[in-house]
């Protein structure tokens, strides 16, 4: 097995020259069913953000977070959710306000 070059990355890189070789997958790996989810963080602070509870939950599945939010502007927000760009600038526009009234430490972690 070769490691891959990235720090970052855990995976590995397997080179097999035997064109009869069979891998198998130890059973923990097995008994994951092919719609197994994983659990995404979903961040909380969402709920602070006066948009309705559909929205919240929408951005939370799309991995939203206020940061995100910010950082991506309306445009960004529209596309990735298939949402029309004048709803994505009030969810925008209301990130931003709850943003500004709230003490910036509070809404880190």
């Amino acid at each position: 097995m070769n490691k891959s070059n990235s720090e970052d990355d855990e995976s590995f890189k397997i080179m097999i020259k035997d064109p009869n070789f069979q891998l198998s997958l130890c059973s923990r790996f097995t008994q994951l069913s092919p719609t197994t989810k994983i659990a995404r963080w979903k961040d909380d602070r969402l709920k602070l953000v006066n948009i309705s509870k559909g929205l919240i939950e929408a951005l939370q599945e799309a991995g939203f977070t206020i940061e995100k939010i910010l950082e991506s502007g309306p445009s960004n927000i529209a596309e990735k959710l298939g949402i029309d760009e004048y709803v994505a600038q009030i969810i925008f526009r209301e990130t931003k306000k709850i943003t500004s009234k709230t003490i910036p430490t509070a809404l880190i972690n």
